[in-house]
């Protein structure tokens, strides 16, 4: 699945001519390189036990300027080639380019065009990159030809496919394992895949669990009470499960208890102290049942609550709960964009500009995913592949702390905590 699947795509006038100009310059689906598109002032389970992997030799490897050709265990490698892999879907445009086929292309040209603007923010540091952009169609049979195309056998790095069955379908054909894949938006946990040379950019939902839990744990004082709301459906299910375990992983003294009912959720309340409530579902109408349950027991002197939810929670209103701000509602999220920040409102100000219209979520992680690799590329060549684990970074969007699986790859750990307040969550 794709995270933030749910959120809406934007169209404009601006987004019909750039699918319009993408058809042009990538007809019949063949790679280009991205200048044709740039702007003109351009220049898991992840439970198991990660390991550190590093380069005795990544000194003597970080002297190699990028863009030299090298042989990487027999394969010829372009050091500052990048394959950009996307969705566009251009095998579906007819000749006079409609709403629909934008709509289908939206996702792959935000993202695109945010990957772009890193690309040249790095140009100006001096990474100047050969960009590769292809069209996956989104086709699990095409994409088993695209691991043979010499511009990505040819890569220094491949970025996408974007859906997991085109990511299976692609490395199936893809030889080269010592060039990383990053898969861009997709939240499936890394292990699904078996692939050692994939990058799973978006936290999966049990890194999520587990990061809430241990931040569930800290927050546990003696007289407290942590209640785990199962509520049944499948978010519940899949969210909760091993959650009150990791809960008292990371705090032994934790009183944890799992209930199935709103019923027993009000048997086990104590009065003593704070009752942590931690509820698994997204759905809104059984989170109204519980919000609307929390409310009447608040009323209750004595009665103390706070609130965690799954990450989810974020996507919905609860402006009609006048209680919220006492309940803190909390959760982990990996879209942490501030847009009162000076970079993000310098980021904001040259997408706008360009593509004159507001960067979506997409566009934030394209950025934030060409910041990242083109540093890491820039500084260190082909060697970037050993300092995934120890180059943390902190974006626009997202935040990258990689940790190696040798069975699935680097699985990326890095969430925010978000509270409610003031009607709206705020990055604690």
């Amino acid at each position: 699945m794709i995270s933030v699947q749910n959120h809406p795509l934007r169209l404009s006038g601006n987004k019909i001519w750039v699918a319009a100009l993408v058809a042009l310059c990538l007809a019949s689906c063949t790679t280009k390189k991205s200048t044709v598109l740039r702007s003109p002032s351009s220049g898991q389970g992840e439970q198991n036990t990660a390991v550190n992997k590093t380069n005795a030799d990544h000194e003597k490897q970080a002297a190699i300027k990028v863009g030299d050709v090298q042989n990487v265990n027999g394969f010829a490698v372009k050091n500052n080639r990048i394959a950009l892999l996307l969705p566009f879907e251009l095998n579906g445009i007819a000749n006079a380019v409609t709403s629909e086929d934008v709509e289908r292309s939206a996702l792959a040209l935000d993202f695109y065009q945010g990957f772009q603007l890193g690309l040249d923010k790095v140009a100006k540091e001096g990474g100047l990159f050969d960009l590769q952009v292809i069209d996956s169609r989104d086709n699990v049979a095409y994409n088993a030809t695209l691991g043979a195309s010499a511009n990505v056998k040819n890569a220094v790095l491949v970025v996408g496919p974007v859906y997991p069955r085109e990511i299976k379908s692609f490395a199936q054909t893809f030889a080269n394992k010592n060039v990383l894949q990053v898969s861009p938006l997709a939240a499936t946990m890394a292990s699904e895949f078996s692939l050692p040379n994939l990058v799973s950019i978006t936290p999966s939902i049990r890194t999520h669990s587990e990061t809430l839990a241990k931040y569930v744990a800290e927050q546990f004082y003696t007289g407290d009470q942590i209640l785990v709301y199962d509520a049944g459906d499948d978010d519940s299910k899949q969210f909760l499960a091993n959650f009150a375990n990791e809960i008292t992983k990371a705090n032994a003294q934790a009183k944890v208890k799992t209930v199935y009912s709103l019923t027993e959720l009000n048997n086990n309340l104590v009065m003593t102290g704070s009752n942590h409530i931690v509820s698994g579902t997204s759905n809104k109408n059984l989170i109204k049942s519980l919000l609307e349950d929390m409310d009447e027991r608040f009323l209750n002197p004595g009665n103390q609550f706070k609130l965690y939810g799954h990450p989810n929670m974020s996507k919905l209103s609860f402006e009609n709960f006048e209680n919220m701000d006492f309940y803190s509602l909390t959760v982990t999220s990996s879209n942490l964009v501030n847009e009162s920040d000076s970079d993000t409102k310098k980021f904001i100000g040259n997408y706008k500009s360009l593509y004159k219209i507001d960067p979506s979520e997409f566009s934030y992680k394209g950025y934030d995913a060409a910041l990242y690799f083109g540093r890491l590329i820039h500084k260190y060549g082909v060697d970037y592949v050993s300092r995934m684990t120890q180059e943390k970074f902190s974006g626009l969007n997202s935040d990258y702390k990689f940790e190696f699986y040798p069975k699935w790859g680097y699985a990326n750990r890095a969430l925010g905590i978000m509270v409610y307040h003031n009607k709206k969550f705020d990055r604690k």
